[in-house]
């Protein structure tokens, strides 16, 4: 019995063996039938008639969006590229070859249509990797090579960083025009049901738009997909004989993800840029109003300097905040010029120049009435009784003859002893009263209280320039607290409206809704045109 199992394992083995030498053996057998008997010249058209052309269906599958270069203006994708073609040449009977339904050839030794990415930017039209040609026994070929391309993408950047952009990827064959080979669209059969019949039918449809596999597919960071039609365009104007008739054109219409600018470019620029507003909050006696106005334009002259290096070199249009970057810059640029005008204001004096009586007037009751200005009211003097008269010289003399009458202690000692050497007495206050009762005033008196009462009318007279000294300078500080709240309520609405208004119009920039304007067909899987 074991003697028999033993039998019976080894002559399985070997007829397994067999028939993998025959497959092989007949594979190779077809190759050989194929290309040396039949005598395939790799050079040579798939055709029978010269005046027939080959129908070669492409299809493209993205596999990633690798990255859009604003600054070479070149979209970078992974693809795989969709070839299929009939070549009668590669046909054969599978009954005749032990049922051999497909075979693998390396593209090298069969005819391609080399159809090549027309609208590349740097010069390789080859594919990244040449995979094998799958035949099969009705001559279809199938090949489906790998390819990364750089492909040229002109970038309008009016609405950066809210933008959208229409790509392409043009494919066409640089060796033979539209009477030799005829690009088409890939054609799809799908059975459905046919609920009025009740039975099973099949539909032909053209796949008018990318092919994306969701499980293969790699999202990209910064742009997201909005529409992905295929469309195959054929242009009247050039002769069928060139190989510019007939092209097809993958488009990628993809729209920019803000989030990175908004975070990292448009909030800082937004809140430096409000701080030129805080300038006029500054006093002037601070020194800084001009140090915070010029920092605040050096760091939006910096954010420009950032923007520019991500946006390609053109003179078509200018980038939305750009337009936002320039229009901060000017607003910072006449706050510069505000802060030196509030500054020679705040620092006249009377000696330097002259306030009219209009613009004390204007500056100082009308317009602070109108932006709800309020200046500290000046405290009275209190006094006990009745305010002396200051403005006559009775006053002063009364004051003088008030203050003659306390007499030094030094002199109250000295008295007798000036009189003892020679020297003339000082009357006393109670003296000269006694010689007016008596109906006379001396020289003496006169000549003692004029130089006190000149002396005193000379300060006066010197406090009361003072006052106006420094009432005038401080009517030039307070003209300059006016112009400086005149300017913060003019330069606040016209920054936050011009912000708001710059950035709604990149917000509400939206791609069409679809694909191609005047096509009311969307080219998606979801709503396919049958053929």
């Amino acid at each position: 019995m074991k003697l028999q199992r033993a039998v019976l394992c080894a002559s399985f083995l070997l007829a397994l063996l067999s028939s993998e030498c025959c497959g092989r053996n007949e594979e190779e057998r077809l190759i050989h039938h194929l290309f040396k008997e039949r005598g395939y010249n790799k050079e040579l058209r798939p055709v029978e008639r010269q005046q027939d052309a080959v129908d070669v269906f492409l299809a493209l599958t993205l596999s990633n969006l690798i990255s859009l270069k604003e600054v070479d203006e070149t979209l970078l994708t992974n693809v795989w590229i969709e070839h299929r073609w009939t070549d009668y040449r590669l046909t054969w009977n599978t009954t005749e070859f032990d049922g051999i339904d497909m075979l693998r050839l390396p593209s090298s030794m069969v005819w391609l249509p080399e159809i090549v990415l027309e609208n590349n930017n740097d010069a390789q039209f080859q594919v990244a990797y040449y995979s094998n040609v799958l035949v099969d026994p009705e001559g279809l070929c199938y090949w489906l090579p790998p390819a990364i391309f750089r492909s040229s993408c002109s970038i309008n950047v009016n609405y950066f960083p809210f933008d959208w952009q229409n790509c392409t990827l043009k494919f066409t064959s640089l060796t033979y025009n539209a009477k030799e080979i005829r690009m088409l669209l890939k054609e799809e059969e799908v059975e459905v049901e046919d609920k009025i019949a009740q039975k099973n039918v099949t539909v032909t449809w053209t796949v008018e738009w990318i092919i994306i596999d969701p499980a293969s597919f790699t999202e990209n960071g910064e742009w997201e997909i909005i529409h992905r039609p295929a469309k195959r365009n054929t242009y009247k104007h050039i002769p069928p004989e060139s190989n510019k008739h007939q092209d097809i054109t993958f488009y990628l219409i993809i729209k920019r993800k803000p989030l990175f600018y908004i975070v990292n470019i448009i909030i800082p620029c937004v809140l430096i840029s409000f701080l030129a507003s805080l300038v006029y909050y500054l006093p002037a006696d601070s020194g800084e109003k001009m140090t915070l106005s010029i920092s605040v334009l050096l760091a939006q002259s910096v954010f420009l300097l950032l923007i520019s290096q991500r946006l390609p070199e053109t003179s078509m249009s200018v980038p939305l905040i750009v337009k936002y970057l320039m229009f901060i810059m000017v607003l910072v640029t006449v706050v510069v010029l505000n802060c030196v005008v509030v500054l020679n204001l705040h620092f006249r004096t009377p000696s330097t120049h002259v306030m009219s009586e209009w613009t004390k007037r204007f500056f100082l009751e009308r317009l602070p009435r109108v932006l709800r200005m309020s200046r500290p009211t000046e405290v009275e003097p209190y006094w006990d009784g009745a305010l002396p008269r200051r403005s006559s010289s009775v006053g002063y003399i009364a004051s003088a003859e008030e203050y003659y009458s306390v007499k030094s202690r030094s002199d109250l000692m000295f008295e007798k002893q000036s009189e003892r050497h020679g020297l003339a007495r000082r009357p006393t206050h109670a003296a000269v009263k006694k010689l007016q009762e008596e109906g006379g005033v001396t020289e003496q008196l006169y000549g003692e209280i004029k130089p006190a009462v000149d002396g005193a009318n000379y300060i006066i007279k010197h406090m009361r320039n003072k006052n106006d000294y420094n009432e005038e300078k401080d009517n030039w500080s307070g003209i300059a607290r006016t112009v400086d709240r005149l300017c913060l309520f003019l330069v606040t609405p016209v920054m936050t409206l011009g912000t708001i208004i710059i950035f709604l119009m990149g917000i509400c920039n939206h791609p069409p809704r679809l694909p191609f304007s005047g096509d009311p067909h969307d080219y998606s899987e979801d709503n396919p045109r049958l053929v």
